[in-house]
């Protein structure tokens, strides 16, 4: 095996491990062999070899020839093997409708995901490029976590509005705000008192999804994403709800 042209992901296409892999490499330069020849052929201890066996036989890596009194090991043609893999695809294929099914009809349950540390952050962030929908987001920017400010000014707002995505923002009416997140084509921004309305995290409402992102200098960075739509829609209406009303 250690000579061997293939390397691991070819025999874990069949299903096959390190041990099964040097069987069956054996058994197909043999041609048929009797246990005690392909398990020294393989490297491998012939308790080994018995131990597998019955596996690879019921599975029809391997198939055993009768002469005389004596049975013989011979290796499946490669060529046997890849049309049943084919064979399994097609049927997985044609339940794949069946299965989708049955994941829409557990869609009404949340989803919850958690993410640690800025780059978690910024995994979440980027989900909302994913989904690709108007943003509705409840700020405070007075105290964002300076190397995830850095990459969301260099990097996230850019990608962003270059996706011609819409941001709501209800902010904390702090002195950086004009300057860290300004009005313009794609993002608008209703300031209340950080005082009366303090926030202590940021959340951001994109399609189905709501996330809780926690990055205020001094925190330990992180993000909760919630894949909800009665969730998604109901912090949605709350956050039409205040701009409405602040807005007149």
């Amino acid at each position: 095996m250690n000579s061997s042209p293939f390397d691991r992901s070819t025999f874990q296409a069949f299903g096959l491990d390190e041990r099964a892999a040097r069987i069956y490499l054996a058994a197909l330069e043999l041609g048929q062999a009797l246990q005690l020849p392909l398990a020294k052929k393989a490297g491998i201890k012939r308790t080994t070899l018995r131990e597998l066996l019955p596996s690879l036989l019921e599975r029809g890596i391997l198939q055993e020839v009768v002469r005389g009194k004596r049975k013989y090991l011979v290796a499946r043609d490669p060529r046997e093997l890849i049309a049943q893999q084919e064979q399994q695809l097609a049927g997985a294929q044609q339940a794949l409708p069946a299965l989708l099914a049955v994941q829409n009809s557990l869609a009404v349950k949340p989803q919850v995901r958690f993410y640690e540390g800025i780059e978690g952050v910024k995994q979440v962030f980027a989900e909302t490029l994913r989904i690709g929908q108007p943003i509705y987001s409840f700020v405070n920017v007075a105290q964002i976590h300076p190397e995830l400010e850095r990459w969301l000014v260099a990097e996230y707002v850019p990608a962003r509005e270059a996706r011609g995505l819409h941001n709501s923002v209800i902010v904390n009416a702090t002195a950086n705000v004009d300057t860290l997140i300004p009005d313009n084509a794609y993002r608008h921004n209703l300031k209340v008192s950080d005082t009366e309305y303090p926030f202590a995290m940021e959340i951001d409402v994109f399609g189905d999804c709501v996330s809780l992102n926690h990055f205020r200098t001094g925190d330990q960075p992180s993000a909760t994403l919630i894949q909800s739509q009665s969730a998604a829609e109901t912090l949605r209406s709350l956050h039409r709800l205040i701009w409405d009303t602040k807005a007149r």
